[in-house]
């Protein structure tokens, strides 16, 4: 079972095969931890992971000459509703709502697996990322395919073009870089 994503908390990463299927976990993975909000030893956890895109190495340093307040505080303007690219589903399918139709969709098919999801709407972005990995890492990238076809193809990229247009720090132009290039090979 994948670790429940709690917004202001630290992701837990689990280990993944060494199998290109647990490549891709790892990076979804990453993708959720990167989504987290920022506190005192984010950096080093980011930096610490199995994944590590080329661009992260320079984002990071750019983050390094910030105070952790500001960077939490872009991550505020960002992420935390109402934000600018709200990294839920629900917004950009709803009119700018939260916690909306998506949600509840998520939240039945998360109940499959005997998931609660505690905290969030279901249908935020990092939980997403770390069902995906889940799914990844038991090698079983069809069901992957399947839960991003379903739940994230129809969103996701207006999500990436928000963080895109919007974010003023490096880590998150790159990041919705990286979901996009993770997205890519969910696609048929």
């Amino acid at each position: 079972m994948p670790a429940t994503t709690v917004y202001s908390v630290r992701v837990s990463i689990m280990s993944s095969p060494a199998t290109e299927a647990g490549m891709y976990a790892e990076a979804w993975r990453f993708i959720a931890m990167a989504l987290a909000e920022p506190a005192a030893d984010s950096t080093e956890l980011i930096s610490e992971q199995p994944y590590q895109p080329e661009w992260l190495t320079p984002a990071l340093g750019e983050l390094a000459t910030v105070a952790l307040d500001a960077w939490q505080g872009e991550h505020t303007r960002l992420f935390t509703f109402p934000a600018v690219c709200p990294p839920f589903a629900s917004p950009f399918l709803e009119d700018g709502m939260l916690d909306g139709y998506r949600a509840g969709e998520l939240e039945r098919f998360y109940g499959q697996f005997d998931l609660a999801i505690q905290g969030l709407p279901a249908d935020y972005l990092g939980t997403m990322a770390e069902f995906i990995g889940f799914f990844l890492e038991k090698d079983d990238t069809s069901a992957a395919a399947d839960f991003y076809r379903e739940y994230l193809a129809d969103w996701l990229d207006r999500f990436c073009d928000c963080l895109e247009g919007h974010a003023e720090f490096t880590f998150y132009r790159e990041l919705a870089g990286e979901i996009r290039r993770q997205a890519r090979g969910l696609r048929p």
